[in-house]
């Protein structure tokens, strides 16, 4: 009985360390869960949220890359990746981008505007303009109307994806829910640059443009 206690001991030793072994491999990391379970992205299948089980970090990497699809009324559409710190629109040349997040009844936002469409005109070649409508539940003819009147001449979406966007670049931001709007950021080569809440003069984001633009 002496020589058989060692080889049991060993065997139920094995048996505990399979059990945790197994344990840790079926664990789901946070990532992951959020990610099946927030609003679906581009490229994204449905096999991939049903597999958690084998789930890897290359995969959950992918996950949160993958590109939006933001669409205007106009039927004009821009794909997006929004991870962490950075915002960058797949087929937009300029290195520096401004996103300007608005609501058609938010007085700040409405004197804003036209602003914006000056900016781009400044600096064609540099500077990428887009709206992102937040909060609003105005008609596709109301929203038409509105960007005649504020001439906002350039890309503003309008899209159900918008709310998972704005949801991303807040969280990163580390703003409150109800954040405070105008919501301005700037992204220079797709990386966070400067943000502003509420409306600013827009000499100083004219000045922060010029001084992101000759940054290398």
């Amino acid at each position: 009985m002496i020589s058989i206690k060692p080889l049991l001991l060993s065997v139920i030793l094995l048996f505990v360390t399979g059990c945790n072994d197994k344990k840790e491999k079926e664990m789901v990391p946070t990532e992951q869960i959020e990610a099946c379970t927030g609003p679906k992205e581009q490229n994204i299948s449905e096999q991939n949220c049903s597999e958690n089980n084998n789930s890897n970090l290359t995969k959950i990497s992918t996950m949160s890359e993958s590109t939006t699809i933001l669409k205007s009324i106009k039927d004009e559409t821009h794909g997006v990746m929004v991870d962490k710190n950075r915002f960058i629109i797949n087929d937009v040349k300029q290195p520096v981008v401004l996103v300007n997040f608005f609501s058609t009844w938010c007085p700040p936002c409405r004197g804003q505007i036209p602003y914006f469409e000056d900016l781009q005109k400044k600096y064609k070649k540099e500077l990428f303009v887009t709206g992102i409508l937040v909060n609003d539940d105005a008609n596709a003819t109301k929203l038409e109307q509105f960007y005649t009147k504020y001439h906002m001449d350039y890309f503003v979406s309008s899209d159900i994806e918008n709310n998972y966007v704005t949801k991303k670049v807040i969280k990163a931001l580390k703003l409150d829910a109800n954040f405070t709007l105008p919501l301005t950021v700037l992204y220079k080569n797709g990386n966070y640059y400067t943000h502003y809440e509420g409306p600013v003069p827009v000499e100083m984001i004219d000045h922060d443009i010029r001084t992101a633009i000759k940054e290398k």
